[in-house]
């Protein structure tokens, strides 16, 4: 049920985007991973975007389904929701969630709120490098797994973002995070931390058809027994774009 209303919510945000002509797309391909999957599975994904100089939104979804001799060795679906406001000044707060089922990564589900403030360093019409602080409240249920591990975790976000267009045709975008654990003392920040990471190479082929290849990388310091710190993605998917 919960994935249900999670995915109708994407669908509807999805219909009344198009509606009003903001930009959307739709991808599909395949991911190859290493860590707690090692094995290819299928992928696909949409976002819609509104970009707007008093307030920008972003709304997404990934679908990541594997398959072999009818048994299920990767299952996940992430969504995302983020508003930025004034994002073309020098300075603009943000607010975002995220959601990642997936107990193939040693949880049941992750849900994630965060307050923040981006500070824009470069721009120009081929690039955007920007950096950003922000608090975030992740809320991770390990399901029936034993761990001593926090269920609500307080963390701060550092963020560096870039986005560069190195030829008409060919964009390349990253992102890395940075988030260290507030509910302990300043001495202990390395015990509890997450960093990840997601470049992607992006390639338009016609007007409306893009040739996407990304890898994700994140490490997470704490994890419930038998379950790997480090998991590595690759993927290469066709984008749709409206």
């Amino acid at each position: 049920m919960k994935h249900t209303i999670i995915l109708l919510a994407i669908a509807t945000t999805l219909t009344v985007s198009a509606q009003n002509k903001w930009k959307y797309h739709f991808g599909f391909g395949g991911e190859l991973k290493d860590g707690n999957v090692n094995t290819v599975t299928i992928r696909n994904d949409g976002a819609v975007e509104r970009n707007d100089s008093l307030v920008a939104l972003d709304a997404g979804y990934a679908i990541v389904y594997g398959e072999k001799d009818h048994e299920v060795y990767d299952k996940s679906l992430a969504a995302h929701l983020k508003f930025d406001l004034w994002q073309y000044d020098r300075w603009s707060p943000f607010i975002s969630t995220s959601y990642l089922n997936n107990k193939f990564k040693g949880f049941e589900y992750r849900f994630s709120a965060l307050l923040g403030v981006k500070y824009r360093i470069y721009t120009n019409p081929r690039c955007d490098y920007s950096i950003s602080a922000a608090n975030v409240q992740d809320f991770t249920d390990y399901g029936d797994r034993s761990t001593s591990l926090e269920q609500m975790v307080s963390r701060l976000s550092l963020r560096f973002k870039m986005r560069h267009r190195i030829a008409d045709n060919v964009m390349l975008k990253h992102t890395t995070f940075w988030q260290p654990s507030l509910m302990k003392p300043m001495s202990s920040i390395a015990d509890d931390y997450v960093i990840s990471s997601i470049t992607t190479l992006s390639t338009k082929i016609t007007r409306h058809l893009s040739f996407d290849v990304s890898f994700d990388y994140e490490y997470r310091s704490l994890v419930p027994d038998g379950v790997k710190k480090q998991d590595i993605n690759t993927s290469l998917s066709l984008r749709v774009d409206f």
